[in-house]
């Protein structure tokens, strides 16, 4: 088995790789995202993937310092991390963060089409050679990084003003980006999916795979043995 750290502390993220049979190694990356947003100059769906990349060489620099004491029988190591942002006309819907944003955020998306952009990282850590090993070397060095982005676009609902407010009480938009989740309260105000669900919380299960084969791995390699 090739065990799996996820950059995230995403329930969704976690419990989509728990379902596919990955019991994964939760680090958290503790990039400050507001800054990459704030100097970022492409699009939308392109900043997802530069958030998801920045969050695994940060969680790449911690492994590589000092590896967790679940990868202590490993020689090779998979890192994943991920990164949404929902995209209406043109501007990037991050975590709202608090009521009054939230409000603002469903008065421009209740019942329009958005697209919803996950960005997908994976990296292969790999034992170092022993010649290489000494007291300022690593146990671990980076050997490949790879980077895939997903959209699904996503009809929003259109609630009342109470069942917004009531959804609001919440507090379950304040910390999803786009102020809504499908696996939640949020699901029951999303009237249509154009593409992969998974997308939309977050970590794309068909994407993680075509980076793990691209890098060389068996994507079987990476379940957890059954008890």
């Amino acid at each position: 088995m090739i065990p799996v750290v996820l950059a995230s502390q995403s329930p969704s993220r976690r419990e989509i790789l728990t379902a596919s049979g990955i019991d994964p190694i939760i680090i958290v990356s503790e990039v400050d995202e507001s800054a990459i947003e704030s100097r970022f100059a492409g699009s939308v769906a392109d900043l997802t993937t530069a958030l998801s990349e920045a969050k695994a060489r940060a969680v790449i620099d911690r492994v590589l310092a000092s590896p967790p004491a679940q990868l202590a029988a490993a020689d090779t190591a998979v890192i994943i991390a991920g990164d949404s942002l929902l995209e209406h006309d043109g501007d990037a819907i991050g975590k709202p963060g608090t009521a009054e944003r939230t409000r603002e955020v469903w008065a421009d998306i209740a019942g329009a089409w958005t697209e919803l952009h996950s960005g997908h990282t994976l990296a292969v850590l790999r034992r170092a050679n022993s010649s290489k090993a000494n007291s300022s070397t690593a146990n671990f060095e980076l050997v490949d990084i790879r980077s895939k982005r997903s959209t699904t676009s996503v009809l929003i609902g259109e609630p009342t003003p109470e069942e917004l407010e009531a959804y609001i009480a919440t507090e379950e938009p304040f910390h999803v980006a786009g102020a809504l989740t499908i696996d939640g309260y949020g699901g029951a105000f999303v009237q249509r999916l154009a593409g992969d669900h998974l997308t939309v919380l977050g970590l794309s299960l068909p994407v993680i795979r075509d980076l793990v084969r691209d890098s060389g791995l068996f994507w079987p390699d990476l379940w957890s043995p059954r008890e």
